[in-house]
């Protein structure tokens, strides 16, 4: 669906994809955690559970040269810092201990604020490359810092700007911050501890010296944060596995489990948990039960006597060969679906496919607006094929003449005019059908329903190209069901309108049959148009996406751009070409084009209106054959 002319345009940020999928490829080569996620919130954290971590949103809407560096910093301190040299049980005991003052929430954030100064130099020693990022982070932090400290002392967040006070502190040494003004006197005293943190070792230095500055508050101020500057902490005091029953577990397991000692382990631990819970622990055929029947919420016990009303079929992921994978010819009554699992990623992890045959609807003009759209586009069709008919003809070289040995030619006067004549010729190799294969994707979502029209007259040209150079393809429509989707089950269908299979047969009416329905994944459907493409014998492989807006599923809002943009990186990996053909019936807005290349790079093309849908899909169909003529 299309969603980038939204009102209230201040939010409508979008992600920069493919900068998130490096960044995310270097947050898994540094932590060695090839699960782990990268997500974009309010400021930097760990979400064990979700197996990702966070960068702060703080660097957005700054200068390039900021937003790389300041992000990459976030990366460090979260993946070759706190990911492995924050020590767990020292955060533990420190969070007991200061669970009871009224300081609490500037005493966890003075620790962390502490430990980030003393991993982020540790982070140097050990990668001196690493140094640009947190001058950069530094250098923004406490400008940014040195503004908040009069303005949360003038509004009375005292906390706050000693917050502020000591940061700015750590980074430009005491005699560069000294106070002028109304500031308290315990403002020093508070300093001469802190001091301390240059020599601080570990996780559990910095509590100590936190620790021992909160008792000299105690007395001065009893006014926590009012704003919070470092979330860190916040998830890292969740129980482990609280979803599975924590009663059971802790029961169970209470004298085999050992506390975590790093933010490593614990990541892991829920890694291993999920692994576990993933399976087909759920799938079953069941062919005989008991009926019970509830009346007024009271439950009435089976018996065995009682028949069967219903029967249900689950699939395992096991079998090699299902009924899934029987050939889709449409003559088939049942329809089958097979659940996705982590076979197109993580986002698609509960998505069950459904792949058929597109259903041809029963208009009786149909014949005629097939002959009325041919008879317009049969100019198009005829030149575009004897162009790339010429261009295949003048890749084969011309006869080739004046060779040793061969046929004899006609002419032989070169025997009596040439020392060395050569008075023989080969003819040329009869010309073989181009070794391509193509995959053409529609997305059939709700924002497609007013374009769609101009859609089949596009996606028809494509057939009839194809046909004409003899070149098989696949045309599928993909949507979702937004109404049956859940959080466990997000149906997609895959709807054929012509198979490889079929190789050169019309399938006119079955695209002047293409609907527009829900929901679009796009990520999804790329990788499953790439796995059928890597079946096929062919030399080129190419993959045409016909979409007129970013994708929007359910739970897929969020993710849909990055995983969209991985997907383009991922069957490019595997030599698939693609292209995509954006549609409006408008000009597009330069925010849609920037969305657009982060998904698709510069293999992205637009139709400023309806009337260009048929010149943009020649001018893909030029660029893709060239590839495979040239």
């Amino acid at each position: 669906m299309s969603s980038v002319n939204r009102f209230i345009q201040f939010n409508n940020e979008t992600v920069n994809a493919r900068r998130m999928i490096q960044l995310e490829h270097l947050a898994r080569a540094l932590s060695r955690a090839p699960y782990l996620t990268l997500t974009v919130r309010k400021l930097m954290e760990f979400r064990p559970k979700e197996g990702a971590i966070s960068m702060s949103h703080f660097w957005q809407h700054r200068e390039p040269d900021i937003v790389q560096n300041g992000q990459l910093s976030d990366l460090y301190l979260l993946t070759a810092g706190f990911w492995s040299h924050f020590d767990l049980p020292s955060w533990d005991r420190y969070k007991k201990e200061v669970e009871h003052f009224p300081l609490k929430e500037f005493a966890l954030q003075l620790a962390l604020s502490a430990e980030e100064f003393r991993l982020s130099n540790l982070i140097r020693q050990e990668r001196p490359g690493t140094d640009k990022a947190f001058t950069v982070r530094e250098d923004v932090y406490t400008t940014y810092h040195e503004q908040q400290m009069s303005v949360n002392f003038n509004k009375g967040f005292i906390s706050d700007s000693l917050f502020n006070y000591l940061y700015i502190a750590l980074r430009k040494g005491s005699q560069a911050t000294a106070l002028t003004g109304d500031y308290p006197d315990y403002y020093q005293r508070v300093l001469a501890k802190w001091e301390f943190i240059y020599d601080a070792k570990s996780t559990a230095d910095c509590c100590k010296i936190c620790l021992e500055i909160l008792y000299v508050l105690e007395e001065e101020s009893t006014k926590d944060l009012t704003h919070t500057f470092m979330t860190l902490h916040e998830n890292l005091m969740e129980p482990a596995f609280e979803t599975k029953g924590q009663h059971e577990i802790d029961q169970q397991n209470s004298d085999n489990q050992t506390a975590k000692e790093s933010i490593e382990e614990m990541f892991r631990s829920w890694h291993r948990e999920s692994e576990k819970q993933a399976g087909p622990h759920l799938e079953f055929d069941l062919s005989k039960g008991n009926k019970g029947k509830t009346d007024n919420g009271r439950f009435e016990e089976g018996e065995d006597s009682n028949e069967i009303q219903s029967e249900g079929v689950g699939f395992s992921n096991s079998n090699k060969k299902s009924k899934q994978d029987a050939t889709i010819d449409g003559s088939a009554e049942k329809k089958y679906s097979k659940q996705s699992g982590k076979r197109f990623g993580d986002e698609h992890q509960f998505v069950t496919i459904e792949e058929k045959r597109i259903d041809l609807q029963e208009v009786s003009s149909m014949k005629s607006k097939i002959l009325t759209i041919r008879a317009e586009q049969k100019p198009f069709v005829k030149a575009f094929t004897k162009e790339m008919r010429k261009r295949i003809d003048q890749k084969l070289a011309s006869k080739r003449t004046n060779l040793s040995k061969g046929r004899l030619m006609p002419n032989l006067t070169s025997l009596l005019t040439e020392q060395r004549p050569k008075p023989f010729y080969k003819k040329n190799n009869p010309s073989l059908p181009l070794d391509a294969v193509f995959g053409l994707l529609i997305d059939s979502s709700a924002s497609m329903i007013d374009k769609m029209e101009d859609t089949k007259k596009a996606v028809l040209l494509f057939h009839d190209v194809l046909r004409d150079l003899g070149i098989r393809h696949d045309i599928v429509s993909y949507y979702e069901d937004a109404y049956e989707a859940s959080e466990l089950n997000q149906p997609n269908t895959f709807l054929f309108c012509h198979q490889v299979e079929d190789g050169l047969k019309d399938h006119a009416a079955e695209i002047l049959s293409l609907e527009a329905h829900e929901d679009n994944r796009d990520g999804l459907a790329i990788r499953w148009m790439a796995e059928r493409l890597q079946k096929r014998p062919e030399k080129h492989k190419f993959l045409l996406l016909f979409s007129d807006g970013e994708p929007s599923a359910y739970g897929y809002a969020a993710n849909g751009i990055v995983d969209t943009a991985e997907a383009v990186i991922e069957i490019e990996k595997k030599g698939i070409h693609m292209l995509h053909l954006y549609l409006s019936a408008e000009q597009p807005v330069e925010e849609q084009m920037q969305l657009f290349q982060m998904m698709f790079g510069p293999r992205t093309a637009t139709a400023r209106n309806v009337d260009e849908f048929t010149t943009q899909t020649l001018r893909l169909l030029r660029r893709m054959l060239y590839l495979v003529v040239k």
